[in-house]
């Protein structure tokens, strides 16, 4: 009969092959196990996999490079868009795996295409793999057969495969290489569906996740969770969920057209995803076959994802847990439809197994967001509120009041500052102070803050962190505060006392994206721009008019009927500061670099004298050179309590810690920015040192007069003498470059230090009287030496010229400029503000013996040092400087650089 059928269908080489007697018997066998499989499908699973089985054969010879060309070529993939195997070629280990996936997809998809549109959605709710496919058919340009249908079956699934708005992928783990970002579908298929659900589905951790993540205990729950939802319709719930959790974030104009005549409001996502459920006739909710159709699961498909992902959204401060409320409402009038519909006997069953549903599509969704995310710690915050939720849901009563009588009653002061610090829980992380929410709200009377924890209990924010975390606490809150007092006002005129939607989404993409150059002068320029606005006056509704602000305005417009947007619109100056500062930042030219600074200075964007904007990590890692060098302090140093003052990088609070790791090691600087530097240092490498914001000057009330066993000074005295205005001796007015201010330094370290306490220096050191004359051999080095010596603001630099490239001026001020360019273009402009060489040697040594030992106090004891510790020349800078310039006497032969480093100890004797 076979040989017949093979010749009645044109099949002539087949019909006589001597192969056609045995392949029949072993078919037969192999359709005999294949149980209740359609013949023609099982034969079709056979073909399939053994025609890839060869091809696998094929790929093995090939570099990993060519696998993409050989599954598209002819006798390659027949089913499968070019974009779906661009992702099974990246994903795939050996070509034999890649063999396999591209087998099993190819074979999927034609069980998919045999299906009417009911029973392809049915196929999607039932199957994982199924949905995965179905949405990677989306991918590609030129539709495959199998994306006609999703897209017939389900315009809302295609409408993930329409272009996605910016934020879609926001902070979301990107697409892998090779592979052209799509990010709805990164997300839900390869990530939601792929990883996640399908990892929880075969118990499989690794695929679950890479590296970090949840415990072995924590995924074995999940584990177990899914499949008690399995053994119901429930799994099918939460895939359909799963499905179209992020549908109205994508679509094309003509969708959102449609959707808009529906009445759906796009502004927030996940309600407005709900509602297009809802509102589609198309959706037949096919479930499983115990619960065909179920209105009551249907129901509960919207209901979760209306309220999918708000638990995490509490959890990181952008919502209360009042923003429950309709889900609570939904399962007041829902809970007796769905007993029967899950066979459950009880309300307190029925609550449990919705909220497991909605915790699995939470854990999925959030660990889709990108590897790592998804600890025990989060995973047990979600459950928590999930409980609160239940326990809400148990009691009777209006859903916002049974909820808010589930958190707890604190005052209004400590309600506003932990929900506000949840919001910078990222910051907090990388080392921000705990308290600088705190800290911000301390500006408010308890009146104020009442008013504020009003406006929080009723704002929803979206977006929040991504779009203002970069912020300032302060400003932050300021600029929230423009919002939330915007949106309750547009919102009263309606609903008066409801609560309100703040989108920060418009933020995420100016202010929340650290690859874009400008984003950090961005930052800058909002928070300059509310410096002047008062909480207060914010909280009275004086809101901000900056529409003709050279900085630029913030605005807080209504963006659909749910939310109001905050954005930040630039001014014409701030569009071309933007444009100019970044390129200026890249330039290899002190003159650039001047006029950055410049910029910077006009529009009032630095916080302090020190802080160098965008520059200021790359000012840190310079400072963290020269590790070796530092070292040698270490020798000095009288272990136990141990304060650096001015650690910029951190590097000696680091070599203090190695080398005396029972003592408590405290850095103090005045800079804001090295200090915020330094505690995200802190915090992810885990060190012992802690770094305080504070002025020196003051050191005897921070840490206590006289406890502290050695005060370290690196390199910060001559930024002292240089950047501090300080009022002279005899009424003279404050002044830069004063050795009152060097002094009146030391006197407070000094009086901070225990008897047989350590004051240990290491700074630049003004050589020996002299001339010297340097030649320009590097291209730049003539143009740096020009503007050097115009713009040096310790003294007025006098030289002469000798040649076309040569010049003659004194030793201390040839050691300026050459420990000035060394440094690089750009921290010309910063360097230029300091002299480098304050005294020579031994006037610095006499000079604090004299200042230290004034009014009584026993003069300080000298502690001796080997003559190549007490003054010497950085081996780096002689590298640093070599083929650039050329130095010379004043005869021409050549000189040894000037000392660039010196070291002085003091030991405080006892009374």
């Amino acid at each position: 009969m076979l040989e017949r059928t093979l010749r009645d269908l044109g099949e002539t080489a087949l019909a006589e092959s001597p192969e056609l007697a045995g392949w029949a018997a072993a078919t037969t066998r192999l359709l005999d196990a294949a149980g209740p499989a359609a013949p023609d499908d099982a034969v079709g699973v056979l073909a399939t996999a053994a025609r890839w089985g060869r091809v696998a054969e094929s790929l093995a010879a090939l570099p990993r490079s060519a696998w993409a060309s050989a599954v598209h070529a002819p006798g390659g993939a027949r089913r499968t868009g070019p974009g779906a195997l661009a992702l099974l070629v990246a994903d795939a280990t050996s070509a034999t795996d890649l063999a396999a996936r591209v087998a099993a997809r190819e074979a999927r998809i034609a069980r998919l295409l045999r299906l009417d549109p009911a029973g392809l959605r049915a196929a999607l709710a039932l199957d994982t793999a199924a949905a995965i496919a179905a949405l990677d058919a989306l991918r590609d340009d030129v539709p495959t057969p199998l994306a006609r249908r999703v897209r017939e079956a389900s315009p809302l699934l295609a409408a993930l495969g329409a272009a996605a708005a910016p934020h879609a992928a926001l902070e979301h783990e990107g697409a892998p290489e090779g592979v052209p970002p799509m990010p709805l579908l990164d997300h839900l298929a390869t990530r939601v569906l792929g990883r996640k659900l399908r990892g929880l589905e075969l118990a499989d951790r690794d695929r679950f996740q890479s590296g970090e993540g949840l415990s072995e205990e924590a995924f074995a729950a999940e584990v177990a969770r899914t499949r008690r939802l399995a053994d119901g319709p429930l799994l099918a719930v939460v895939r359909q969920a799963l499905l179209h959790l992020d549908v109205a974030k994508g679509g094309t104009p003509e969708d959102h057209a449609r959707w808009a005549r529906l009445g759906v409001d796009l502004s927030v996502h996940n309600a407005a995803a709900a509602r297009l459920l809802a509102s589609d006739p198309r959706i037949a909710w096919p479930l499983p076959a115990d619960a065909p159709g179920d209105p009551a699961l249907a129901g509960l498909v919207c209901a979760l994802v209306d309220a999918h992902g708000i638990a995490g959204q509490i959890v990181r401060g952008e919502m209360p847990v009042a923003a429950f409320a309709p889900l609570v409402a939904y399962l007041d009038r829902a809970a007796d439809a769905l007993g029967p519909a899950l066979g459950l006997p009880s309300r307190e069953r029925v609550l449990d197994a919705v909220l497991d549903c909605l915790h699995l599509v939470n854990v999925c969704d959030t660990a889709g967001v990108r590897e790592g995310l998804m600890t025990d710690a989060l995973r047990d915050a979600l459950s928590g509120v999930e409980r609160m939720v239940r326990d809400a849901a148990l009691r009777p009563g209006d859903p916002a009041a049974r909820l808010a009588a589930a958190s707890v009653d604190e005052p209004a002061r400590t309600r506003a500052a932990d929900r506000l610090a949840r919001l910078r829980a990222t910051r907090t992380r990388m080392g921000e102070s705990p308290s600088a929410t705190a800290d911000a709200l301390a500006a408010l009377t308890d009146a104020e803050v009442g008013q504020l924890a009003r406006l929080l209990d009723r704002c929803r924010f979206w977006y929040a962190e991504s779009g203002t975390a970069a912020l300032s606490a302060e400003a932050q809150l300021k600029l929230l505060l423009i919002g939330m007092v915007r949106a309750a006002a547009a919102t009263d005129q309606t609903r008066p006392g409801a609560p309100f939607h703040l989108s920060c989404l418009p933020l995420a993409a100016t202010l929340g994206d650290r690859r874009q150059p400008a984003t950090t002068y961005r930052v800058r320029l909002v928070e300059t721009l509310l410096a002047p606005h008062a909480l207060s006056a914010l909280l009275a509704g004086t809101l901000p008019d900056d529409a003709d602000s050279p900085l630029g305005s913030v605005r807080a417009e209504i963006g659909g009927q749910e939310a109001v947007r905050l954005t930040y619109r630039e001014s014409a100056e701030t569009a071309a500061l933007l444009t100019l500062l970044p390129i200026y930042e890249r330039k290899s030219s002190a003159a650039f670099h001047a006029t950055l600074k410049a910029l910077c200075d006009l529009y009032g964007l630095r916080k302090d004298d020190f802080d160098r904007v965008a520059n200021e990590e790359m000012y840190l890692a310079h400072m963290n050179g020269a590790r070796n060098d530092k070292q040698r302090m270490l020798d000095h140093v009288r272990p136990g309590r141990v304060v650096e003052v001015g650690p910029g990088g951190g590097i000696v609070l680091d070599l203090l810690e190695e080398a005396h790791p029972a003592s408590e090691v405290l850095g103090v600087d005045a800079s804001a920015m090295a200090v915020e530097a330094l505690q995200r240092r802190r915090a992810s490498e885990g060190r012992r040192w802690s770094v305080r914001h504070a002025d020196a000057f003051r050191l005897p009330e921070i840490v206590g007069e006289g406890t502290v066993d050695t005060v370290v000074y690196c390199s910060v005295l001559h930024e002292i003498y240089s950047y501090v205005e300080y009022p002279g001796d005899g009424g003279a007015p404050p002044a830069r470059f004063r050795l009152e201010s060097v002094r009146d330094l030391l006197r407070a370290s000094w009086r901070a230090l225990a008897p047989g306490g350590r004051l240990v220096i290491r700074d630049g050191v003004m050589p020996e009287p002299g001339v010297r004359e340097i030649e320009f051999v590097a291209p730049d080095a003539a143009e740096f030496f020009a503007l050097f010596a115009a713009q040096f603001e310790g003294r007025a630099v006098r030289f002469a010229r000798v040649g076309e490239r040569r010049v003659r001026l004194e030793s201390a001020d040839a050691m300026e400029f050459l420990y000035t360019y060394i440094w690089g273009p750009e921290s010309f402009p910063y360097e230029v503000r300091e002299q480098y060489g304050v005294l020579r040697y031994a006037e610095y040594r006499d000079a604090v013996v004299r200042w230290l030992g004034a009014d009584g106090e026993p003069a300080p004891v000298v502690v001796p040092l080997p003559a190549e510790q007490s003054s010497y020349v950085q081996g780096g800078y002689r590298r640093g400087l070599a083929g650039k310039v050329r130095l010379t006497d004043a005869d021409g032969r050549d000189v040894d650089l000037p000392p660039s480093n010196a070291l002085w100890v003091f030991e405080k004797p006892a009374r």
